[in-house]
């Protein structure tokens, strides 16, 4: 089922290098979940997946399909102008997933991480997807590398179940987070929402320097109010504007805990060989910390370079790891614990995983969960053929952090 094995980098190069305090990687991180996850289903029928999003009664998935332009047209990793798209599968009694519409959002820039809101606004329903648009770096159809700044135009977009779009965000130039910051968000990454429908958005801050002249960046996390949701989207100055922590080391994957209600982002930057002083680590902030700028100390630390992140219904958090010289994997981070490995069984090719992305968990009724996985398999030249997997957790998985 995998087609042979691409060595995933971002920009134009890996850096093989292990940023900890005198240990190697696996002297601190060497355990493994005594749970295993088993897979499910294995669809080839992407386009650099990068985000998946269960819809909020959980019958829906969507994936985005972020289109990276392939080693046939561009010697470097780069998002494809206008190819990104949106597909839609209906989860299936038995857990797999049945092809909707491959195409339900088309001529997007991007597609990346993707979050469902909680809570009704005036302009957006309960259930609206929100999903990350618009990123460098960028080069058009032809492989040409992008250096009109206004082509930079980056989003928040906003799309119901049957793909009709709800509204938008600007997080690009001009924007009210480049007013904030001094610069515009320039890869939108990942997003989450907490219970009250605060969202939250990582700038992995790559891609600027394409720019004539380059954009700084700003990379961090960014909090908006979900009271400042609707005006945002209206062109309008809100009340309450977005908060801003910044995070070194390239923030990517964001989610909220359902436990204690912390915002958890993870880092990539060792996957370019960006400096990262967690050395692709995680940290937990409070709405506090967002009021203060304050950053806190990382809960956990290198662990390669992360990317997706999400919590099983009881706390456990899967971070999916990328970088080129050791295994792509799931760490599964119990409450309070430094990371583990998930094993996923059976092993062989149905187990390995190529760029594995913003993954999605859904508790399923009979307490098991399942994970969506969307593998990038970035600088592939083949459209429609990149793999999604599908894995089930046992409805032990949780209990497995008490063994």
């Amino acid at each position: 089922m995998m087609k042979g094995k691409l060595v995933w980098g971002l920009l134009t190069f890996l850096v093989f290098s292990v940023v900890s305090a005198g240990l190697s990687y696996g002297q601190t991180h060497s355990g493994v979940h005594p749970v295993p996850a088993v897979v499910k289903q294995v669809i080839k029928a992407f386009d650099n997946p990068e985000g998946a999003i269960f819809s909020w009664d959980g019958h829906y998935v969507f994936i985005s399909n972020a289109a990276e332009i392939g080693a046939d047209r561009a010697p470097s990793f780069a998002w494809t102008e206008g190819e990104g798209y949106i597909s839609k599968l209906e989860v299936l009694p038995s857990g797999e997933l049945k092809m909707v519409n491959p195409k339900l959002i088309t001529g997007l820039t991007a597609p990346l991480g993707m979050g469902v809101i909680p809570v009704s606004t005036r302009k957006f329903p309960k259930g609206t997807i929100f999903a990350c648009v618009g990123s460098a770096p960028l080069r058009d159809s032809m492989g040409n590398e992008i250096r009109e700044r206004h082509r930079l135009q980056t989003k928040l977009l906003a799309f119901n179940e049957d793909g009709r779009i709800m509204g938008e965000i600007s997080t690009g130039p001009g924007s009210i987070f480049e007013e904030i910051t001094g610069s515009p968000i320039i890869l939108i990454n990942a997003l989450g929402f907490d219970r009250n429908g605060n969202l939250y958005v990582a700038d992995t801050e790559f891609g600027g320097g394409q720019f004539m002249p380059p954009f700084e960046g700003k990379g961090g996390i960014w909090m908006i109010p979900v009271g400042a949701l609707d005006d945002l989207a209206d062109g309008r100055r809100p009340m309450e504007k977005p908060m801003f922590v910044a995070i070194p080391g390239n923030p990517d994957g964001v989610e909220v805990s359902p436990i204690d209600g912390k915002v958890y982002v993870n880092t990539v930057g060792p996957v370019a060989g960006a400096p990262d002083p967690a050395g692709g680590g995680i940290y937990a902030l409070t709405v506090d910390d967002f009021r203060s700028g304050r950053l806190p100390a990382p809960i956990d630390r290198d662990m390669g370079a992360l990317d997706g992140l999400d919590f099983t219904a009881g706390g456990s958090m899967l971070n999916t790891q990328i970088r080129g010289d050791i295994p792509h994997r799931l760490y599964v981070n119990c409450p309070g614990k430094s990371g583990t490995t998930l094993e996923i069984q059976p092993s062989g090719s149905w187990a390995d995983l190529t760029g594995p992305a913003d993954e999605a968990v859904r508790h399923m009724h009979d307490g098991s969960h399942l994970v969506v996985i969307p593998e990038l398999f970035a600088r592939d030249s083949t459209p429609g053929d990149d793999e999604v997997t599908v894995l089930v957790l046992p409805p032990n998985f949780d209990a497995g952090c008490r063994m």
